[in-house]
C-alpha cells in the first residue's frame, strides 16, 4: 500500500516539474509577446506623436502589462528628478531590475536594456529604424518560441512522466 503510494506521490512530483517548465515556456511568450508590444507602442510614439523618451516611458506605465508598469513610472520620475542627465543608467538599472525573473534570454533582455542607445540619432525616422530592428529580432525569437513549444511541451511532459517511472522503479 505504502509503495502505490510512494509511487503515485513520484510520479505527481515528476510531472509536476515537467508541468512548471510547461509554463515557463508559456510565460517566455507571453514575455516577448509584451516587450514587442513595448517597443511598438514606442516606436509609433516616436515617428508619429514626437515624443521623447520620458514622455514615452510616461505612456508606457499606463498602457503596459502590470508587471512593467511600476518600472516605467520609476523610469520616468528619475530622469525627471535628474533633470534628464541621467537617462541611460536610470533606464538600465530599472530595466535589469524589472526583467531580473523574467524567463527570458540575455539576448531578449539585452533589446530592452540597451534601447536607449538606439535613441542617440536626431532624426526620428532613424530612431524609429533602429527601434524597428529590435523589434523584428524580438517578433523572430517570439515566432521561434511559439513554433517549438508544442513539440517542447509533449516532449517536457513525456520526459517527466518517464522520470518519474525511472526514479519509482529505482526507489522502490
Amino acid at each position: 500500500m505504502f509503495k502505490l503510494i510512494g509511487f503515485f506521490c513520484i510520479l505527481a512530483g515528476c510531472i509536476g516539474w515537467g508541468i512548471s517548465k510547461i509554463a515557463e515556456e508559456q510565460s517566455r511568450i507571453r514575455h516577448l509577446r509584451e516587450l514587442i508590444r513595448i517597443i511598438k507602442r514606442m516606436q509609433d510614439e516616436i515617428s508619429y506623436g514626437k515624443h521623447t523618451l520620458p514622455e514615452i516611458c510616461l505612456i508606457l506605465s499606463e498602457y503596459c502589462d502590470t508587471l512593467y508598469r511600476p518600472y516605467f513610472r520609476q523610469v520616468y520620475e528619475l530622469i525627471n528628478q535628474s533633470g534628464g542627465a541621467e537617462l541611460d543608467r536610470v533606464w538600465e538599472e530599472q530595466m535589469c531590475r524589472c526583467l531580473q525573473e523574467a524567463p527570458l534570454t540575455r539576448e531578449e533582455k539585452d533589446i530592452l536594456i540597451e534601447l536607449p542607445q538606439n535613441l542617440g540619432l536626431q532624426e526620428e525616422k532613424l530612431q524609429a529604424q533602429n527601434i524597428g530592428q529590435s523589434m523584428d529580432f524580438l517578433n523572430r525569437k517570439c515566432r521561434q518560441a511559439e513554433d517549438a513549444y508544442e513539440n517542447r511541451a509533449k516532449m517536457l511532459l513525456s520526459v517527466s512522466v518517464l522520470a518519474g517511472v525511472f526514479l519509482t522503479i529505482l526507489l522502490l
